[in-house]
């Protein structure tokens, strides 16, 4: 089962160093990566919507109306780190706003979002797993070993796999549909086919 101490435990053995007991088990390869854990994680889970992370939810709206411009605002749970969509079931465009990263001005009085959550390590899939610990030897690259050889083929060592996951994660779900929207009738609209006789 994944665990932060190791995923990076297994990064170090990458960069053929000592793993390590915890963050704070007194070396210097537990404080490197204590201090660079908390935002290389947060960083790869804001990077893609990656499937193990997705959550839904339906959020009520504050008893305080926004100052203007919109008659409510809903507060996105505290685990969300990243938005992915607003709207219902048919995901119907949704005029919204949001401020200081947590608040989401908008009108109606239920909102539906898709966001990534903040899921612990054990609930990741094996590839997201596989990636974070690439990214940690990428990270902790230059500090375990002093190479920035090592450490520039460690983060192409990274970015390659990162392509490869993203793909693979985002052929799980079904192809989007391109289906009528706003933006296609505006851009259609008057617009005339060869044989219409019409233009």
């Amino acid at each position: 089962m994944a665990s932060p101490v190791s995923i990076c435990s297994q990064a170090l053995i990458l960069l053929g160093a000592q793993t390590i007991s915890s963050f704070t088990d007194g070396t210097d390869r537990a404080l490197i990566a204590a201090n660079l854990y908390p935002d290389e994680r947060k960083a790869m889970m804001r990077s893609h919507p990656w499937n193990c992370c997705v959550q839904r939810a339906q959020l009520a709206p504050e008893a305080a109306a926004p100052a203007f411009g919109y008659p409510a605002q809903f507060v996105l749970p505290a685990e969300c780190l990243r938005l992915l969509d607003i709207g219902g079931e048919c995901w119907a465009p949704v005029d919204y706003q949001l401020e200081a990263g947590r608040r989401v001005l908008t009108d109606g009085t239920i909102l539906n979002v898709r966001y990534i959550a903040d899921t612990p390590e054990a609930q990741w899939d094996d590839l997201l797993v596989g990636l974070m610990k690439l990214r940690m030897k990428a990270a902790m690259a230059y500090a375990i070993t002093k190479s920035s050889t090592v450490a520039d083929a460690a983060m192409a060592e990274f970015q390659a796999a990162f392509r490869i996951a993203k793909a693979i994660d985002g052929q799980e779900n079904p192809p989007e549909q391109i289906t009528d929207s706003p933006l296609l009738s505006a851009r259609l609209r008057g617009q005339v086919f060869a044989g219409d006789g019409v233009y």
